[in-house]
This record gives C-alpha cells, sequence and structure tokens, in this order.
C-alpha cells in the first residue's frame, strides 16, 4: 500500500479502490479497503479498526431521534461467543475470514447527527513525495475525497482512491456487519488496554475476560499473529448528501434497508426503526420521538417503551420495566390512521381474515389526518409530482414527510400517548420506574452501571445480559469438568441479578403508585391488573375508544377539527380516572382500580388469550367506564346528546357478550362431550348472561331489572347463531367471514400491512 502523507486538517484517513454505484438512497462512493488487529501504528488499516464505531458509540440513547437511527442494538453475548473465538481459534488452513463491513461516513456535532458542508468543486493537486497527481473534492472541514489521474487528467485505471475525514465533525459507523466489526474492536480494545478511552468502556465487561481466556486457551505460548486478522470493508459515503438541509443520515437508515432487503430479515421492531417504504412505519416512529422530546415532560418515559426487542411477543411486552412496545404502537397507528373506517365505526366487528383494501386505508388516511388542509392539489416533491388525492400508506412525498409527521404528531400522535401516559394505570406504572430509575441513576459500580443501561438507556443491552446469563447457567448445568467462561462475580452475571431483584422493588413501588398499598395481597393484586393492562388487547381497545368516540362525533353535525384530538383524548383520560379512582370503592371489594383483574370475584374481564385480537371487547370496557356517572361528564360536551354513544356501548355489549357465549360453549363441549350442541348453547347462553349481569351489578351498579330490559330490547336469543352475526349485512358492505381475530400478533401484523 502507499505511504500517506500529511494533512493539517484531516487527521484520519483510509486509502484503497475506489467505486460508485446507484441505489434508492442516492449515490453512493466506497473506498474498498481493510481493517486489521496487530501491533500499534500509523498504518491506516490499524487506525480503520481504531475508528469503526457502532451506532451505540456516536449517539446517547437518550438523545436518539428515531428518524435518524441506522441499527443500534448489538447483541454482544453473540459476539464474546461465537464471533471472537471464530477469529482466534487456530485453524490450520488459515486465518479467519469475515465477508465485508460495510460502513459509511456521517456528520455529528456533540454526538448529535448533524450536516455536511458543500463539497467545493474539484480541484487537482500533486504529490510529490508519492509521486501521483490527485483530483480532490472537500466537504469543508469535515472530509476531503482523492482519486488518482494520470498525465491526461484521466482516472488512473489503478483505481486508487482516498477519503480523509476530521473525527471532530464526522465518524465512520458501521452500517452492515456491526457484529463482526465489534469482534474486532472488543480485541484491540481488550490488547491494547484501551477501553476506557471510547464510549463503549460500558460494555467492557461483555469482551475482556472472554477475550484474555480465548488467547490463553487458542494461543497459550503467545505465538499468535493478530496482524494476520483482517476483515475487508467497504467505507462509503453520499456525495449528492452533502449541504445544506440534505440528510445524509436518512440516506443511511434506506440503504440499511437495501443492503438487508435479500439478507435474513430484520425484526419486526427494526423495520418499524428503519424503513421509509411505509408511512405507517414513519408515523410510529414519530410516536416514540415525541417521547424522547424533552419539552414534553408529561408523557411517559421513552424507556417505557420497549423497541429493541428482536423477536415479538403476540399479547404484551416481553421485558418486566415497559408498558408497551413499538409493534403495538404500530397497530394503533394502523387501526387510528389507516383503519378501514369500518373498524371504529362497526364497534362489533372482528378482525376479517382478509386484507383489507389499501385504498380503503389509504382514504381514511387522508380524512383522518385533514390532508386536503396540509397540500395543494398537486404536490411538487423534487421534480416528482404527487396529486394529493393519491398520498397513502406506500406512496408519500418524501420531501414533504416532515408536514405529514408534525400533522400526525399534534393531533393523534399527541392524542395516543396522552391515553398511554395518562390514564391511571398507565401513570401509575411510569412513575414508578421513574422512581427506580432516580433511585439507580447514581450507581457507580459497573455491574450496576451496565444493569441500569439495560432498563433505561443501552439498546439491546437487556437482551444481551439475557443471554449471557442463560448462557452461564446452561454451563454450570452441563457441568463438564471444565472452568466456564463466567463466574458468580462476573459483572454481567452480577448485572443480571441486579436487574432481577430491582424488579422487585420497581413492583413495590407500582403497587405503591396505583394501590397505595404494599402490603402482600394488594401487592399481588396489583400484578394481576397488569398483566391485564399491558397486554395489546387492553392497550389497543383504549386506541379504538379514542378512534371510535371521535367517528361518533363526526356524526354530531358540524365537522370537529382535528387538531381538537389531543384535547379530546384529555377529556376521555379525565373520565376513565374519574371512575377508577373514586374514593368511594378503594380498599373495597369493589375497587374500582381493580376492574381488570381476574383475581377478584364476578371480574368483568374473561378473556382468554389477550392477544391483539380481542381488542374489540376492551374497548367494551373502556366504554362501560365512560357510561358511569363519574365518566360521562367528562366527555359530554364533546356530543349534541348521549343517544350515539348508548347505541354503541349497547352494540359493543352485545359483542362481548356473544363472545362469552361462545367461549362458554366451547368448554361445555369438553366438559359434556354427549350432550347436544342445542342443549350446550342453551346452558352457555344462561351461564354467560348471569357472569355478565353479576359483573356489570357490582362494577357498574346495573341492576339485574335494566340488564334484563336490555337484554330483551338488543338480543334476539332464540336466533342467534353459534357465532357472532355479520355485522357488515346491515351496513351494505359485503359480507366477509369473521373470526375473534388472529391466533397470533404475526398474523394480525400480516393483514395490517
Amino acid at each position: 500500500m502507499f505511504r500517506t502523507t500529511k494533512n493539517p486538517v484531516f487527521r484520519d484517513l483510509v486509502q484503497g479502490t475506489w467505486g460508485a454505484f446507484a441505489t434508492p438512497a442516492g449515490r453512493v462512493e466506497y473506498i474498498m479497503t481493510k481493517a486489521r488487529l496487530g501491533e500499534e501504528s500509523e498504518d491506516p488499516e490499524r487506525l480503520l479498526t481504531k475508528s469503526l464505531r457502532p451506532v451505540r458509540e456516536v449517539m446517547r440513547a437518550r438523545d436518539l431521534d428515531f428518524n435518524q437511527l441506522l441499527q443500534r442494538d448489538l447483541d454482544d453475548h453473540r459476539v464474546a461467543t461465537n464471533l471472537i473465538p471464530y477469529l482466534l481459534k487456530h485453524r490450520t488452513t488459515g486465518p479467519a475470514f469475515f465477508p465485508p463491513i460495510v460502513a459509511v461516513l456521517l456528520p455529528f456535532k456533540n454526538k448529535q447527527p448533524s450536516s455536511f458542508p458543500a463539497l467545493e468543486n474539484s480541484e487537482d493537486a500533486d504529490d510529490e513525495q508519492l509521486g501521483l497527481r490527485w483530483r480532490q473534492w472537500k466537504a469543508g472541514d469535515a472530509f476531503q475525497v482523492r482519486r488518482v489521474i494520470d498525465d491526461g487528467g484521466n482516472f488512473h485505471s489503478v483505481n486508487l482512491g482516498q477519503l480523509r475525514w476530521n473525527s471532530t465533525a464526522a465518524q465512520i459507523v458501521v452500517l452492515d456487519g456491526q457484529h463482526r466489526a465489534m469482534a474486532l474492536l472488543a480485541i484491540d480494545r481488550t490488547m491494547s488496554r484501551t477501553w476506557d478511552d471510547n464510549e463503549g468502556s460500558k460494555y467492557r465487561s461483555f469482551y475482556e475476560r472472554q477475550v484474555e481466556q480465548y488467547l490463553r486457551s487458542y494461543d497459550p505460548e503467545g505465538k499468535l499473529d493478530l496482524s494476520q486478522v483482517e476483515v475487508p470493508v467497504a467505507v462509503c459515503w453520499f456525495p449528492e448528501k452533502t449541504g445544506l438541509n440534505r440528510k445524509p443520515h436518512e440516506a443511511a437508515r434506506q440503504l440499511f434497508v437495501d443492503v438487508n432487503s435479500e439478507a435474513k430479515p430484520p425484526s419486526e421492531s427494526r423495520i418499524i426503526l428503519l424503513s421509509d417504504a411505509e408511512l405507517a412505519n414513519v408515523l410510529t416512529r414519530s410516536l416514540l420521538s415525541l417521547l424522547r422530546d424533552e419539552k414534553e415532560t408529561s408523557f411517559l418515559p421513552l424507556f417505557a417503551v420497549e423497541y429493541d426487542n428482536p423477536d415479538i411477543n403476540s399479547s404484551r411486552p416481553a421485558r418486566w420495566s415497559v408498558v408497551s412496545n413499538i409493534s403495538l404502537l404500530k397497530l394503533v397507528v394502523g387501526r387510528l390512521i389507516f383503519g378501514p373506517a369500518k373498524y371504529l365505526r362497526q364497534v362489533n366487528l372482528r378482525n376479517t381474515s382478509g386484507r383489507d383494501s389499501a385504498s380503503a386505508r389509504d382514504s381514511f388516511m387522508r380524512e383522518q389526518l385533514d390532508i386536503l388542509t396540509l397540500f395543494p392539489a398537486i404536490i411538487d416533491d423534487s421534480g416528482f409530482a404527487y396529486k394529493r388525492e393519491e398520498i397513502g400508506n406506500e406512496s408519500f412525498p418524501l420531501g414533504r414527510v416532515e408536514e405529514i409527521i408534525d400533522r400526525f404528531s399534534q393531533t393523534w400522535g399527541m392524542g395516543i400517548l396522552t391515553l398511554f401516559s395518562h390514564v391511571a394505570p398507565y401513570k401509575s406504572h411510569a412513575a414508578a420506574l421513574n422512581r427506580l430509575e432516580a433511585d439507580w441513576s447514581a450507581a457507580v459500580e459497573p455491574h450496576a452501571a451496565l444493569g441500569y443501561d439495560a432498563l433505561f438507556g443501552g439498546v439491546g443491552v437487556f437482551w444481551t445480559l439475557k443471554d449471557s446469563y442463560e448462557h452461564y447457567r446452561e454451563e454450570i448445568r452441563q457441568d463438564r469438568g471444565r472452568q466456564t467462561t463466567r463466574s458468580k462475580s462476573d459483572d454481567v452475571i452480577k448485572a443480571w441479578n441486579a436487574i432481577t431483584i430491582k424488579r422487585d422493588d420497581f413492583e413495590m413501588f407500582r403497587s405503591q403508585e396505583y394501590l397505595a398499598s404494599t402490603k402482600p395481597e394488594r401487592l399481588k393484586l396489583c400484578k394481576s391488573v397488569y398483566e391485564v393492562v399491558n397486554t395489546h388487547a387492553c392497550q389497543l381497545g383504549l386506541a379504538l375508544t379514542l378512534g371510535s368516540l371521535w367517528e361518533l362525533r363526526k356524526k354530531g353535525g358540524s365537522k370537529p377539527r382535528v387538531e381538537e384530538i389531543p384535547e379530546f383524548a384529555s377529556s376521555i383520560v379525565s373520565g376513565i380516572n374519574s371512575f377508577l379512582l373514586s374514593d368511594e370503592s378503594r380498599g373495597t371489594k369493589k375497587d374500582r382500580r381493580l376492574l381488570f383483574s381476574k383475581e377478584v370475584n364476578d371480574p368483568l374481564n374473561l378473556i382468554i388469550n389477550m392477544d391483539a385480537g380481542k381488542a374489540i371487547y376492551f374497548r367494551y370496557f373502556w366504554l362501560e367506564i365512560l357510561n358511569t356517572s363519574e365518566g360521562w361528564p367528562s366527555v359530554a360536551n364533546w356530543f349534541p346528546s348521549k343517544a350515539g354513544f348508548d347505541e354503541m356501548l349497547s352494540t359493543a355489549r352485545n359483542a362481548y357478550l356473544l363472545y362469552l357465549i361462545d367461549e362458554q360453549k366451547k368448554l361445555l363441549k369438553s366438559e359434556f362431550a354427549g350432550k347436544t350442541d342445542s342443549s350446550l348453547v342453551l346452558e352457555a347462553r344462561n351461564r354467560s348472561r348471569k357472569r355478565l349481569q353479576r359483573a356489570l351489578k357490582k362494577w357498574f351498579n346495573l341492576s339485574e331489572e335494566v340488564f334484563d330490559d336490555w337484554v330483551s330490547d338488543k338480543l334476539s336469543i332464540d336466533d342467534e347463531a353459534d357465532s357472532a352475526p355479520d355485522p357488515n349485512e346491515e351496513s351494505g358492505l359485503e359480507s366477509e367471514p369473521q373470526h375473534d381475530g388472529p391466533d397470533s400478533l404475526e398474523a394480525l401484523i400480516a393483514e395490517e400491512d
């Protein structure tokens, strides 16, 4: 490789074969080079190893802008237990080989994404020391690109290029292959004792001891030549994304999606965080950005939402500290913004087995966001013309997307987060989590800091700790007669144990916040409430309540303004809390704060398998709460009369009763296999009616007489089919097969998409 020359501004350098390609993200230029291990030197290949950065080391988690997110979560456990041994283990066939890492030069200022100065016109320069002539372009003091030219001023056939940059203005961020890069970095930082010299120091506990032990195991005589450990690296940049108002971080995110389109599919959470292909993903991310906005201090903290889980749980978030997750937020955006309208207007309509019309979803989105007042009829987006009436989930002006985001954020976004931040059980959960964070934030021990980061800061750290601990337990279980790579005193193991202990503290805090008691029996009841309210079914049902009541408001005469939605949501919250927190019921068998628990006598909630498909029944529960003398006054002024609400509630109650009958019939079939269907159906109806009647009397003071009158007026019991009637028959819509919803969240997401 050629020798390097000094440069007073650009202190960092890579050199190698220059190349370029075109992508949907724009033109990409790159230098194909390599990073390697070995002794300390000024060799660009050694310096590149030290320059590579996972995103988590160049962006603070609390400052994260989800519209600039690349890939932040790293599986440190997999790197430590799989990739590092692969690199270090001696092979008779030669050194280990990794496919190329893809990294990108991106601008940062104070660890915040920024922009590059515009690229200046090219100039030619002689390099007397190397005897070469370069054509070069410079972007202020941020970076410089050089290509070798021949005597005729044409690019030389050797295609040699250099990229120089100033690390105070730009960083080489790993875009694809971050686990390979982290394996290199972990070995390099351990060998050179430089863990404390960078932002990755908090993760040393995952690696340092393992690297040292691997070296002792694989190289007991210290003869391993680490300079043979090389990894190819393509260092990319976006020449068209320099200058004011250009967005290289967005281009990098799009490039990540393109690079991974043919690889193992990223998790659903990752796709939502990265992809700009669907407006639903963009809007979902904006909810997270609202949560991290320091001005919105009344909302639940960002660390109360799970957005880094590599897997998907079908009914609830997987981490005990969070109250919701990104998959649920996308379901909420899907229903409230894209509908279609029938799921909000017909409160007994279950999810259909087929896909909803894309045109119907797009049309409803334009109505919900009042696109008519946001854009002119024809929208010019950098030379591309969009028709306002054709804007949809997969077709929208990228250059004007910030206007759509702002309209959503200031209307539905604020309304959604108002519900999930201020309805009493969610507010209490967030308060307990903030209290736990405050108690823990002063921790200085490495294991305590790592545990803190797992719950409140580092994306992916929780899952890495979990995997590492389970790996340690498996080693102990197998007891192969050899020393394990970890011990009980290891910081990673101590960190996971600390998280486990902190869970008990958190549940105490939460019970104190919600039930004002930490007595064992109240603590148990509190946990039973959150086993329900933290499910997708309950939370999506709450969001559907907002959407359905807004549709009801549209029928009130004058067209409501979408700007009213946050205030409308606040009124719903006020009504719900007035009921749940009423003083008269506290500490009694009818304590309304326990309404959703299944561990009480005469429970209202008899739902089995609380996946998102059961959300319509939870919408009924929330409507029943608002129908009370405590709840209705908060929302009454939004409607010209209560008649429409009463009809909606009656329809929703009917749907829930039919669900109970259907579930009871299934139980009876297994209990009385020899009985006829007609006798089982009759018994199922009687049992279900009695159970619902007792629940409504206990929690809402609904008398038996009023309930019986309602049954007589609303239901034609003798004509009931085995399942709910198809509400589309009354609406004039085409009849569709009905069921209780998909068997899993994955199936529901497939329907949403």
